[in-house]
């Protein structure tokens, strides 16, 4: 099992947690979008720059919230970073929360319309935008760059979007976090795969499952849940949410596991250190 990081923290400790997770072993970083007073508005930006300064993990988006932005504008910043940094990013996109009225006319430029088209829409032009397959006589063809962007992940919690990612070639991510509890994850991971269509970007289906994770000394083994139920969020000592990460990738029938850790009572970089160490991941070399 390969483990990943979702960062939805503090932007200014984003820096240390991803060396922490490079050093520790860990496959990628994401970093989610959140309109905040402290969390990181533009994963894109941040993530970039923190690709910059990594040694081997990847580094990503997860995910862009593309209710909130113009597809091609996206497209265009990815296909940058993919340029000055190849095969170092993720772009991660996702649907976005509703925003208040105010703060959607300011982030899209009292531009109503293009908040109201479809969601499934903007991510058609996105993809297209970003692989450079668009449709005849697309009058967009012409003018974009003959190098694709990095990869697209597709992150949600449904069938309808788990089969858009499957047809379209791109990997999915299901959030355990986002989920409703009755939600079959396993059953929505089996569309993805039914729906694949292989791409140059993915030739074979690749889905993540996203949980989160509460450790820390402050908390105690946590009671294990009904039979047949996943818990929203794993909870107790390290060396037990190892164990049950692992049970998520079983059931899944996954390689990779995304955790969004919630430390309790020490540092989130020691959590991310012990349980890289009881999950038995190989580390890097210092990045510094």
């Amino acid at each position: 099992m390969e483990l990943s990081i979702l960062d939805f923290g503090p932007s200014e400790d984003a820096v240390d947690l991803m060396i922490q997770a490079d050093k520790s072993g860990y496959r990628r970083y994401w970093l989610g979008e959140h309109h905040s007073e402290s969390q990181c508005a533009n994963p894109l930006l941040l993530g970039a720059l923190l690709a910059a300064t990594s040694e081997g993990i990847r580094v990503g988006s997860g995910g862009v919230c593309l209710d909130y932005h113009s597809p091609y504008r996206v497209a265009e910043d990815a296909r940058l970073i993919e340029l000055m940094l190849p095969g170092r990013f993720d772009l991660g996109v996702t649907r976005g929360l509703t925003l208040s009225p105010e703060l959607r006319d300011a982030m899209l430029g009292g531009r109503p319309a293009d908040a109201l088209r479809s969601y499934y829409e903007k991510l058609a032009d996105l993809h297209g935008f970003l692989t450079g397959r668009l449709p005849a006589g697309h009058p967009l063809a012409p003018k974009l760059p003959s190098a694709p962007g990095p990869p697209m992940w597709v992150l949600g919690t449904g069938a309808e979007a788990a089969r858009w990612a499957g047809r379209h070639g791109t990997g999915f991510c299901f959030s355990l976090h986002h989920a409703p509890a009755e939600r079959d994850g396993p059953a929505i991971l089996g569309e993805y795969r039914r729906a694949f269509v292989p791409s140059p970007e993915f030739p074979q289906p690749a889905a993540i499952v996203m949980a989160s994770m509460a450790s820390g000394p402050a908390l105690g083994e946590a009671p294990a849940p009904a039979p047949g139920v996943l818990k929203t969020v794993i909870e107790g000592p390290v060396a037990g949410c190892a164990a049950k990460l692992a049970e998520i990738a079983r059931r899944f029938a996954v390689d990779e596991v995304m955790v969004l850790l919630r430390s309790y009572g020490e540092w989130p970089f020691e959590t991310c250190r012990a349980l890289a160490e009881e999950a038995g991941l190989t580390p890097r070399a210092d990045p510094r």
